[in-house]
């Protein structure tokens, strides 16, 4: 692409202090994203600078306020407020767009680029001697990870050497479909209790059953950040054990009671479960874990009191675990 030579010395101008601003601005948006948040930035390419101005839309091409574009990306739409404040806490934000949440500039039947944008600069503060990047101007779009995606996805649809309606129209009903995911994630909760959806299979329940009786049985700290995860090891294990919760809770409250009110500390609570059927279940334990059609195995860490009689070979569906790996 040819480019006047005019145009080229304003690129390189504003190139050399945008690249020294996002040495300063790329440390402090990953010093403030959350772990699971994706960042990433960019200073704007020459070819790409100079279709921009050619476009006629900005008064002064020596001050463009996306030369320097950021972009956090967050879990989903619910997440996006965290992340504007995160930003507002961090930077001086000049303008925003859309000026609201609750406005937007396109109608119901369309749905053109309209994530947020938010045009910020770096905060002059005692903490840092004077630069001459305060003041400066950049741009940061905060986006889902489903918005990120189309944006990447898509790409090559409508930034191409071809101009195809079929191909935009395509890019475009997938970021319809997108945004519907987007709402049905955000409003999960309540769409669950619509009458079509309000409803649970068997393994649902039971799942539900024994996250319900772990909690009563160990403190939150004592128990994972995935308690469904949890519970549905221990009812796979049941049933494969033909065993009913109800029968796990008499099972959990007689054995803690046999050991002064509290159950075992060098266990966690699956491997506690574990234990306390070899005591109360034996011989349906030993029955599953001989079984060699069964498909399901079961974790036996060391600490786990074996039957002195029962000869652990036998036992084709343990997977033992001893210290140091050995």
């Amino acid at each position: 692409m040819k480019i006047p030579a005019s145009v080229r010395r304003i690129y390189e101008d504003q190139k050399a202090v945008n690249d020294k601003l996002r040495v300063k601005v790329d440390p402090r948006m990953l010093g403030l994203k959350k772990e699971r948040w994706h960042y990433e930035s960019r200073v704007k390419e020459l070819p790409s600078f100079a279709l921009k101005i050619e476009s006629g839309r900005f008064a002064d091409p020596k001050a463009l306020e996306d030369f320097l574009a950021c972009t956090l990306v967050v879990a989903n739409a619910g997440e996006i407020d965290e992340a504007e404040s995160l930003i507002r806490e961090n930077f001086t934000v000049k303008s925003r767009r859309p000026p609201s949440q609750k406005e937007t500039h396109k109608s119901p039947d369309s749905f053109p680029f309209d994530d947020l944008r938010l045009y910020v600069s770096i905060a002059d503060t005692p903490a840092e001697p004077p630069t001459d990047l305060v003041g400066l101007v950049f741009e940061v779009q905060i986006k889902t990870f489903l918005q990120h995606a189309w944006a990447i996805a898509t790409h090559d649809l409508y930034k191409s050497d071809d101009a195809n309606w079929s191909k935009e129209r395509i890019a475009y009903q997938i970021k319809a479909m997108l945004e519907h995911a987007e709402v049905a994630i955000q409003e999960a909760d309540s769409l669950a209790k619509c009458s079509a959806l309000a409803k649970e299979d068997w393994r649902t329940g039971a799942t539900k059953k024994a996250i319900a009786l772990l909690k009563s049985q160990w403190s939150q700290d004592e128990l994972p950040h995935d308690v469904r995860r949890l519970a549905s090891n221990i009812t796979i294990l049941l049933d494969a054990l033909r065993l009913k919760i109800e029968r796990l809770e008499i099972v959990l409250n007689e054995e803690r009671e046999k050991r002064a009110g509290v159950h075992p500390s060098n266990l966690s609570p699956f491997g506690t479960v574990v234990q306390y059927l070899f005591e109360t279940e034996r011989e349906k334990m030993i029955s599953l874990l001989k079984d060699g059609k069964s498909k399901v195995r079961v974790l036996i860490p060391e600490e786990i009191e074996l039957p002195e009689d029962m000869d652990q070979t036998e036992l084709r569906n343990a997977v033992f675990v001893k210290a140091g790996g050995a």
